[in-house]
């Protein structure tokens, strides 16, 4: 697992660097209103890169412009964006979040990053040429190329954009099954079961030591100061299971229920779908982390 994730960074991370010496995957350039925000004055497209996450396409332009005009001409054009910054170990990376209702650290991590893959954004960062010689090669004896190669040749700054793919079928994709909460650290979820059904319903099941742990917890809160703990108790037992529905678009999970055990009657979250894992982050509430759970 850590292999993959360190392989999710290079690739989310470095911008334009190893990956292009896949001479045969440069992409083509979306049109501007499927980015989601504008096009930087003269940055040239590059290429488009693969992601891991089926609903989301990332694009790479560079232009000749310092990454302070860049990052000041985003700030102006994007107002509302969630500005979060990272500094690796060469260069600062400021990433303009577009997805206001993702949970990003202010102060993020390298594992924090890979957010960045299924979310929303446009990332700058200071064009390193170390990094990307294999790229400026490949352009450099590609017919045709010759715009591309120079601004490789000239530019200080990468911009990469990363948006939702908006033809994607996602029919295949539809979560049918059971998934178990495996995430210790989310005591009001875990051993919860979260079961996905064919016609679109769920069911939230808690065991006892979740409302055990909601009871104690619920307890300890002002608001809840005057109801006793058995209401509270009570009050869960009648709503466990929670059933509800829910619906996918691209990847974005929607559930709702006329009487949800807790949080929200509505949740709204993201889905990242792999061959053994989905994660939910839930607004206003932690990420929960979910395996498939073939026994039923």
């Amino acid at each position: 697992m850590k292999y993959i994730i360190e392989l999710i960074l290079i690739l989310t991370i470095v911008a334009v660097n190893t990956e292009a010496t896949e001479k045969d995957y440069l992409g083509n350039e979306p049109k501007a209103e499927e980015l989601g925000a504008p096009l930087y004055p003269g940055a040239v497209f590059i290429r488009g890169m693969p992601s891991w996450d089926p609903y989301f396409e990332t694009v790479l332009y560079v232009t000749s412009d310092p990454i302070d005009t860049v990052k000041n001409f985003f700030a102006e054009e994007l107002p509302d964006a969630n500005l979060v910054q990272y500094r690796e170990k060469n260069a600062w990376i400021w990433t303009f979040l577009l997805n206001k209702w993702i949970e990003f650290p202010d102060n993020p991590t390298r594992d924090d990053l890979v957010i960045l893959d299924s979310s929303h954004n446009v990332l700058i960062k200071k064009f390193q040429d170390d990094l990307n010689q294999p790229l400026i090669e490949i352009f450099a004896s590609k017919p045709g190329a010759e715009k591309q190669f120079t601004a490789l040749k000239n530019a200080r700054t990468v911009i990469r954009y990363t948006f939702q793919v908006v033809d994607e079928d996602i029919d295949f994709k539809k979560i049918i099954g059971t998934w178990k909460n495996v995430d210790r650290d989310l005591k009001e979820y875990y051993g919860s079961v979260f079961r996905f059904n064919k016609d679109n319903s769920y069911t939230l099941t808690l065991t006892e030591e979740n409302i055990a742990y909601l009871v104690e917890k619920f307890s300890s809160l002002k608001r809840f100061n005057n109801i006793p703990p058995e209401d509270n108790r009570k009050f869960l037992e009648e709503r466990n299971p929670e059933n509800g529905k829910y619906s996918i678009l691209r990847n974005s999970l929607t559930m709702e229920t006329d009487a949800q055990v807790i949080g929200e009657i509505a949740k709204i979250g993201l889905v990242e779908v792999t061959s053994v894992t989905l994660i939910m982050q839930l607004v206003n509430t932690p990420r929960l982390t979910f395996v498939r759970d073939f026994s039923k």
